[in-house]
């Protein structure tokens, strides 16, 4: 029905249109700096309301490799992260205990570890 140039030709296009969206990185509304990781419980739904979150530390500073005690949020099994922006101050950002719902996060920057979860490979 198509023939080859016309597959690569729609091929070409769709990669260009792909590559044209542009994202607008959001800004911050507000700062929130945690000394330990916030856990949200089984179920929970947090809504960070755009602030930025962080632990005050870690910037990628050639850290060794950590584990969930340094991440900004640990979510527990069906618990919900939204509307956060992950700030450039930690090592670890989001540590998921099973399933969880990331809806609307952003990372400044990643260094070690951005989302870790059992369930994602």
């Amino acid at each position: 029905m198509f023939g080859t140039c016309t597959i690569l030709l729609l091929f070409f296009l769709i990669d260009t249109i792909s590559t044209a969206a542009v994202t607008t990185f959001p800004r911050a509304t507000g700062n929130v700096t945690y000394t330990n990781a916030r856990v949200l419980a089984q179920n929970e739904i947090f809504d960070g309301a755009m602030r930025r979150f962080d632990r005050g530390r870690g910037a990628c500073k050639q850290q060794v490799e950590g584990g969930k005690a340094d991440a900004v949020f640990i979510l527990e099994n069906g618990a919900t992260l939204k509307n956060v922006i992950i700030g450039p101050d930690q090592a670890e950002g989001v540590h998921c205990q099973g399933s969880c719902n990331i809806i609307n996060v952003w990372w400044e920057d990643v260094c070690e570890g951005k989302f870790h979860s059992p369930t994602y490979k």
